[in-house]
């Protein structure tokens, strides 16, 4: 099953993901919770949005629970990998994602969904953490909670995927604000985010 990218160059919908995983490998650790909502142009819609447990195959351990709070049981008796991916892929369609530090998220998901349930999901992602500075050059911030002090959102609940996805769509919205309308499509965006990699990588 295949996911064609989005032939719009000015999606209407974007769709903020944030994931609880076993741990910090994005190679290695597996999914344990997606959550995600949606932007309708610079507006987030908390109607139109995802969460859903996803179960490994063993419990991760305490020290990773304490993060995240979802305890072995909760673990285990969450969805099936290939049910939670499949959904995931239609609530998403063809609609440009967007996460904090999204090569992690991007790099999780994707295997998720091809080792459980075949799915090559081929939409275009947006990493927050390189264009908040790119268009905010002036503040000192570099994580999410930075960021989301620097805007005044509280994230009810840290470490929690529907909260952090809301957090992070709400932080996006306050950035799009910064961005004509004609360079808000995935090209436009991925154009000023990379001004951040460049840099980064001393081009």
């Amino acid at each position: 099953m295949a996911i064609a990218q989005s032939m719009d160059p000015t999606p209407a919908r974007w769709v903020v993901v944030d994931l609880e995983t076993s741990g910090l490998n994005p190679r290695r650790d597996v999914l344990l919770a997606i959550g995600a909502v949606a932007l309708h142009g610079d507006r987030v819609v908390i109607g139109d949005s995802f969460e859903m447990l996803v179960r490994p195959r063993v419990a991760s351990g305490r020290d990773n629970i304490l993060i995240h709070g979802i305890g072995a049981e909760a673990q285990l008796s969450a969805a099936d990998a290939a049910i939670a991916c499949t959904r995931f892929a239609n609530y998403v369609g063809d609609c440009p994602l967007a996460a904090f530090h999204a090569p992690f998220d991007q790099t999780v998901l994707l295997r998720a969904m091809r080792l459980s349930a075949g799915i090559h999901l081929s939409n275009p992602w947006l990493d927050l953490a390189d264009l908040a500075p790119a268009l905010f050059p002036a503040v000192e911030a570099n994580s999410l909670d930075e960021w989301l002090e620097h805007f005044g959102i509280l994230a009810l609940r840290r470490h929690n995927a529907s909260s952090d996805a809301f957090a992070t769509a709400t932080l996006f919205a306050c950035l799009l604000d910064r961005v004509p309308p004609a360079e808000r499509d995935a090209a436009g965006l991925a154009a000023i985010a990379r001004r951040v990699q460049a840099a980064r990588d001393g081009g």
